[in-house]
């Protein structure tokens, strides 16, 4: 069992900026723990923790092992791993029970660092891909190298890629959850209703732009593309050869001509051609999508479930390609373990980590929450090659980008440059060539840290 640390230890200060991003919304927000008293407050240990980690103990006498399990999966995707996690307990021939707490990715943002402080940690977190880099800079996660090599779990039968998220400097931290690129979705019923084809979506970045005006109708309160504010398109920038930087040689790339290209078309969709709800947020988008207000929209694989569940008309398809062609930033999940967690509780993380990398719950999982498979075998699963969502999000994942996974700086540099850009340039408070100009000095000031 983790040592309780002394209250003397609350005046220790603590800080860290870290993406969020697992699952719902997509949008990028920052939390931090400015005051470890405060949060300690948050992460100290309850009654009923206090019965969960001498639960733990009995560990040691052969009794029933506890992982107490934070993750941030609070929509409907909450109830599929509940549902996977309960079946595990129940079926588990390791005397393993997981004990899961869901809260929002602020919440959790907010208090596991302080919870790692203090030696009050979960034994197991799900957290998004991005969020890892941060995290290991600050001596905070287990290095999990030796996973493979104790459960016998098979690697090879991985996507390279997938694989790539959950490193850093070579050494593996997390075990994959989920992998998703942004896709393309779009409203069959609006695009009929516009006279465009419903059962195709636009392939270039004129087209989108040329088929968001046709659909745009203010009279209904419909919009032909949501572009939240609160969010960095990379997508867009690497379509016409653009992009923001370069982790491996912390060199800024902002400031070209085809970055001032896309801006520019940016701009005049949104300010001139208003096709986009002004200063709408992502959850905001999600809503107005589900409501058939939105023609079209870019978001992960968890908006399926809802526009099923709305009874929406909807096709999902790749990002749409610029002069350079078609690419999408990369993200996901992973499983990860919090520094001082006790061996034998990393052995059983271990264990479920190991079950979850099984080709039948990474099939239910993609079968019930609309997210492409990874497993190479599963692949070329009959049943998934003939689901018509899930192989177009499959051919989607061929576009996968990395943008700043694994590197120290990405939330800094998404927070203070990337998100204000794109906002000034959306909402027409500044020029392309002014807010790209600002954008570039900041990026230059945050790489030289």
């Amino acid at each position: 069992m983790r040592k309780k640390v002394l209250s003397v230890l609350l005046g220790t200060a603590m800080c860290m900026s870290l993406l969020s991003g697992c699952g719902n919304g997509g949008g990028n927000q920052t939390a931090q723990s400015d005051d470890l008293a405060g949060a300690a407050e948050d992460t100290a240990v309850s009654e009923s923790e206090e019965e969960s980690r001498e639960g733990q103990d009995e560990t040691a006498s052969g009794e029933k092992t506890t992982l107490e399990f934070w993750n941030v999966f609070t929509g409907s995707d909450g109830d599929i791993l509940r549902q996977i996690v309960d079946n595990y307990n129940k079926t588990n021939t390791d005397n393993i029970e997981i004990q899961m707490d869901i809260m929002p990715n602020d919440q959790l943002q907010q208090k596991l660092p302080a919870a790692i402080a203090t030696g009050t940690a979960p034994d197991l977190v799900l957290f998004g891909v991005e969020n890892i880099a941060p995290y290991v800079s600050n001596d905070s996660l287990e290095d999990i190298s030796d996973f493979w090599e104790t459960t016998g779990a098979d690697k090879d039968n991985i996507l390279e890629n997938v694989l790539e998220l959950s490193h850093v400097d070579g050494k593996l931290y997390g075990a994959p959850m989920q992998y998703n690129v942004s896709y393309l979705y779009w409203n069959k019923d609006l695009f009929s209703a516009a006279g465009l084809d419903p059962e195709k979506a636009p392939a270039t970045l004129d087209e989108l732009a040329e088929y968001a005006e046709k659909l745009t109708d203010p009279s209904k309160n419909q919009f032909g593309l949501a572009l939240p504010t609160n969010a960095t398109y990379m997508q867009f920038l690497w379509a016409n050869g653009g992009d923001a930087d370069d982790p491996e040689t912390n060199t800024n790339l902002l400031d070209s001509e085809e970055n001032i290209k896309t801006l520019e078309w940016l701009q005049d969709l949104t300010v001139n051609k208003k096709v986009s709800p002004e200063n709408i947020t992502g959850a905001e988008a999600d809503t107005m999508l589900q409501a058939g207000q939105i023609a079209m929209y870019m978001s992960g694989p968890w908006q399926i479930n809802g526009l099923r569940e709305q009874g929406i008309n909807f096709g999902i398809a790749p990002c749409v390609a610029g002069s350079a062609g078609a690419f999408s930033p990369a993200g996901g999940c992973s499983y990860v373990i919090p520094k001082g967690t006790e061996e034998s509780q990393k052995l059983a993380a271990y264990k479920f980590m190991q079950y979850w990398l099984t080709d039948d719950i990474l099939k239910e999982w993609s079968q019930k929450n609309g997210f492409p498979v990874w497993s190479k075998t599963l692949m070329e699963d009959p049943e998934i090659q003939n689901d018509e969502v899930l192989s177009s999000i499959s051919e989607a994942t061929e576009i996968g980008r990395s943008y700043n996974l694994g590197y120290s700086l990405a939330s800094q540099i998404d927070n203070d440059v990337m998100i204000p850009m794109f906002e000034k340039v959306m909402t027409g408070a500044a020029s392309p060539e002014d807010a790209l100009k600002e954008a570039s000095a900041g990026m230059d000031k945050i790489l030289a840290q």
